[in-house]
């Protein structure tokens, strides 16, 4: 029994905490994001609105029964009542120039959706990992404030032994007491920090539940990348998967197809069908019970008036719309560019603070041997200290950073050029 109920406490235990990792980011988000389940369902509908449109195109089937009744006349009704009539009617219309131009533009708008929708995903899962990225880069900083005041304290109590036997003065008592309370308000501060940042990543992730409580697996991310030597392939990455430029792509092709439907709209329209009807004082029993009758039709309009605006104003959308897909693609590249400099840049700011931090910890140790032995005064052991802790959230900062910045190129590429 009291095995049970420990394994009960422990299911309820787990059900309230969430552990999100690097991985598994989007699984989670999929789960709980009412923004990513809006655009699941928008991805759907767009799919089933595109096959709807494709059956028009291939035809139409229309199917009615009518019973009437004829309840009070003036003068008396001397007809049949009541009266069931039926129709069944197939037609197609493959001949026709409107419905095929029809069905290509709703393709062309469903690939801009699933372009749209794709991208806001995208965009979503890049916040998700930027705002996971920089938690735990907030997280490891409030580890560094503690271990800094872990070695204010200890200096703050060999000060005070050295102060009580006269060996040190009282302005370096008090020098050490001031450096105690700015270590405790850093690491309050970067706790703050930390759960503030915990929260935005709740909110993005879609966990509204004060009671689900996230707990963040560590993750040290790897700085062992080559980078390329230029950001060719890269901008070849983009011009192929970048999502604004296919999604421009996508508005411009859309555009063409315009073009022609205006142009071609005087072609004359073919429909061919078969008609099954069926009138009775008595329900139909079946299909053989109907009469039936098929033919054909052609028709062709064309408003002479308006036809060559019309042409006129969708040529020019058109041309506007392959602009705004040259623009799409110079603002990509740039963009990109740009995001390669930030990424050489953290790159080398990375390599350049694992060098800092090496040095900071000699100085530090050789700091501490030698104020033990009374040969520096502890504002220059505080000064070695201060620097150890910079050079320490420095590399923190430069590997979480690094790491955004190439999560973000991934996103500009629209794939993971770099791993």
């Amino acid at each position: 029994m009291t095995f049970a109920i420990l394994a009960l406490l422990l299911t309820v235990q787990q059900s309230d905490t969430i552990r999100i990792n690097y991985a598994n980011l989007l699984e989670i988000a999929e789960k709980y994001s009412p923004a990513l389940k809006e655009i699941k369902f928008n991805i759907n509908a767009s799919r089933s609105g595109l096959a709807a449109d494709i059956m028009s195109f291939l035809g139409s089937g229309e199917f009615s029964i009518t019973k009437t009744e004829n309840t009070y006349s003036s003068p008396p009704y001397s007809g049949i009542s009541p009266w069931y009539s039926s129709t069944l009617n197939l037609s197609t219309n493959l001949l026709s120039s409107g419905n095929l131009f029809r069905t290509l533009s709703s393709y062309f708008d469903y690939r801009n959706n699933q372009v749209n929708l794709e991208d806001l995903r995208s965009q979503i899962l890049l916040n998700l990992k930027t705002q996971y990225l920089n938690t735990i880069k907030l997280k490891k900083t409030s580890e560094a404030y503690t271990k800094a005041l872990e070695r204010s304290k200890l200096y703050y109590n060999l000060v005070l032994q050295r102060f009580k036997l006269g060996m040190v003065s009282k302005i370096d008592m008090v020098t050490a007491e001031i450096e105690l309370k700015n270590a405790e308000i850093n690491l309050l501060s970067s706790q703050n920090a930390y759960k503030k940042s915990l929260e935005q990543l709740r909110a993005l992730i879609g966990v509204t539940d004060a009671g689900t409580a996230l707990e963040l697996e560590d993750y040290d991310p790897p700085v062992n990348v080559v980078l390329p030597d230029s950001p060719a392939n890269i901008i070849n990455a983009t011009l192929r998967y970048n999502p604004s430029i296919k999604g421009s792509r996508g508005l411009m092709n859309a555009a063409r197809t315009n073009v022609l439907y205006t142009i071609t709209s005087f072609v004359p329209q073919v429909s061919f069908g078969k008609t099954w009807y069926y009138e009775s004082s008595d329900l139909p029993e079946g299909l053989s019970n109907y009469n039936e009758k098929e033919g054909w039709t052609i028709r062709a309009y064309v408003n002479i008036l308006n036809y060559p605006f019309s042409v006129l104003k969708n040529a020019e959308l058109e041309r506007a719309y392959s602009y705004r897909y040259k623009k799409t693609i110079y603002e990509a590249i740039s963009k990109v560019r740009s995001s390669y400099e930030d990424l050489q840049y953290y790159f080398q700011t990375l390599e350049l603070a694992k060098l800092r931090l090496e040095k900071a910890q000699s100085a530090y140790e050789l700091a501490s041997e030698q104020y033990k032995e009374g040969l520096i005064s502890i504002l220059q052991l505080m000064d070695t200290e201060a620097s150890l802790l910079q050079s320490e959230v420095g590399l923190i900062e430069a590997k979480y950073n690094f790491t955004i910045a190439k999560e973000n190129i991934n996103y500009l590429a629209g794939m993971e050029v770099i791993k």
